[in-house]
């Protein structure tokens, strides 16, 4: 009895295990025959991006288990797709340039005979990359540069970003960056104001490769906004600071708590404040934070804009309304801006592992250039990301190029 015991747990352990290694939820039974089962028909190819839709009809088999579909891959191996007897649907996905392909269609059953292959030949359109790579462009920036791309398809891209050695000529990493945003941006900083030479090129998950675009230039010369001279002046009188976020410029202190700005005003209105930074800046960038464990929600700004004055008097007014102060001259608005999550999700979706690093790495806002230096700022809240009436900012940055 107890042998019997422990050849039932061994089984049982077994199945457990080929269970969990299983590459495609597909069950397997033990196998009753050994005949092949018949083909699919009447296969039609939907040639796309990258990619190539089947639609075929499946065998009159009881017993069909799945269709496999083998076919060459990039890297000169064979990949290989299943889809279950109950879709007559296959997408197969991760080619690069676009040539003529074959792929063959096997049917299987539930005593895994393999039906007789079906020959299809295939020609997927370009990689989604490609058509990414020529929209690319490389701008030089306060500190660094910044690239942009069109992703209409939003497809997940890999940006590897190399820069020349001007001693060796061979390239050295600096940056990399995984992204599906539609309108795709990423900035490198923290670079002298030398001339560099960069590499860029983009790659796909199935590892398809692009050419690589390879530019010159010459960083523009920033330094991080001081903070020993900045004050915060009154906040206007329909909102009211809240808890430890008693001071707007904690929003701009390392080592302090947050500022926080209660909701649920009476009027309804955005909140709005001004700072003086205690010096003059032509201000280049705003990187900002998120509250830790409220990313891309409560009161974390979603949509604001930032105004510059070198009038004390214009600045410390605050209880005009953000439709009569901003028609007022002495105010300059110095960016418009719109928080964008990289994943290109949207609210009350929870974030991904691509929106939690760029987030961690500070949501960066980058200011025209060609604007005036300014001493005031005044920040005007447009929207957050769950349409709430309040403000709360953990930690933000500026940067741009200090009078001295």
């Amino acid at each position: 009895m107890k042998k019997n015991i422990i050849y039932v747990v061994c089984f049982g352990l077994i199945i457990l295990f080929l269970t969990n290694c299983e590459e495609e939820k597909i069950n397997v039974q033990y196998p009753t025959d050994n005949i092949a089962p018949q083909q699919v028909k009447n296969v039609r190819v939907e040639n796309l991006p990258g990619s190539v839709k089947l639609t075929y009809d499946l065998p009159d088999e009881q017993d069909l288990l799945y269709v496999k579909a083998e076919y060459p891959v990039s890297s000169g191996e064979n990949g290989e797709k299943k889809v279950s007897a109950f879709s007559n649907t296959m997408l197969i996905k991760g080619f690069g340039k676009s040539q003529k392909l074959t792929i063959q269609l096997i049917s299987v059953d539930k005593s895994l005979n393999e039906s007789e292959p079906v020959t299809v030949e295939i020609e997927p359109e370009d990689s989604p990359i490609y058509e990414i790579f020529n929209s690319m462009e490389v701008f030089t920036a306060f500190g660094g540069f910044t690239i942009e791309w069109d992703n209409p398809l939003n497809e997940n891209i890999i940006v590897e970003i190399l820069e020349a050695d001007s001693t060796s000529g061979f390239y050295n990493f600096m940056d990399i960056v995984h992204s599906a945003q539609i309108n795709g941006t990423h900035s490198v900083r923290g670079l002298d104001s030398t001339y560099i030479t960069v590499a860029v090129f983009l790659k796909d998950t199935y590892d398809n490769y692009t050419d690589t675009l390879q530019v010159s230039l010459k960083p523009y010369f920033e330094e991080r906004v001081p903070l020993n001279n900045m004050r915060a002046l009154p906040i206007p009188p329909y909102f009211e600071l809240f808890g430890a976020g008693r001071d707007a410029t904690l929003m701009f202190d390392d080592t302090s708590s947050s500022m926080y700005i209660r909701a649920g005003n009476p009027n309804g209105y955005m909140p709005w404040f001004t700072i003086d930074m205690g010096v003059k800046s032509v201000l280049s960038r705003f990187v900002h934070f998120h509250r830790p464990g409220y990313e891309w929600t409560l009161h974390n700004m979603r949509e604001f804009e930032v105004w510059g004055t070198n009038s004390a008097t214009t600045a410390a007014e605050h209880n005009r309304l953000p439709e009569e102060w901003r028609e007022d001259p002495e105010w300059t608005l110095l960016g418009h801006f719109k928080s964008v999550r990289p994943s290109g999700g949207t609210v009350g979706e929870p974030p991904t592992s691509e929106d939690m690093e760029f987030i961690a790495a500070g949501e960066e806002f980058e200011f025209p250039l060609g604007l005036p230096a300014v001493q005031f700022l005044r920040f005007n809240i447009i929207s957050t990301w769950s349409n709430s009436t309040g403000f709360q900012s953990p930690r933000a940055i500026l940067y741009g190029q200090v009078e001295k």
